[in-house]
């Protein structure tokens, strides 16, 4: 009898676990299984903004080294400001000659007036 009412109770135990209900599984599981529709949704968004922010980091370092290109035939500053230089000696040395010629020629005009006066008195006398 004693075995019965053992064999019994096992069969009264297995009988009341049983099994889970569909409708409890998918209780259990919704909750978690948002979460990971939602981690996966950012995780594709940030994949989507990585392989963007690539591209333009790409983008700026082809423009980097075309404008790094650019100056290596450009000349630097230090010479552009001697040419400068050079150019403002160069125009000052090229007006003050001009204000030379224009006083030679002023005392070229001075002495061919005096010298037309002069033969003038010479021709009346």
């Amino acid at each position: 009898m004693n075995k019965s009412v053992v064999t019994g109770a096992a069969l009264l135990m297995l009988a009341t676990a049983g099994c889970a209900t569909k409708g409890y599984v998918r209780e259990q599981t919704e909750p978690v299984s948002c979460r990971v529709d939602v981690a996966e949704a950012k995780e594709n968004a940030l994949e989507q903004r990585q392989n963007g922010s690539e591209a333009r980091l790409t983008a700026l370092e082809n423009r980097i080294a075309n404008l790094e290109a650019q100056l290596a035939g450009m000349p630097d500053k230090a010479m552009l400001t001697d040419a400068i230089r050079r150019a403002d000696e160069a125009a000052q040395r090229a007006d003050a000659s001009a204000r030379n010629a224009a006083a030679s020629a002023t005392q070229a005009e001075d002495a061919s007036r005096r010298a037309v006066k002069s033969f003038e008195l010479g021709q009346k006398k």
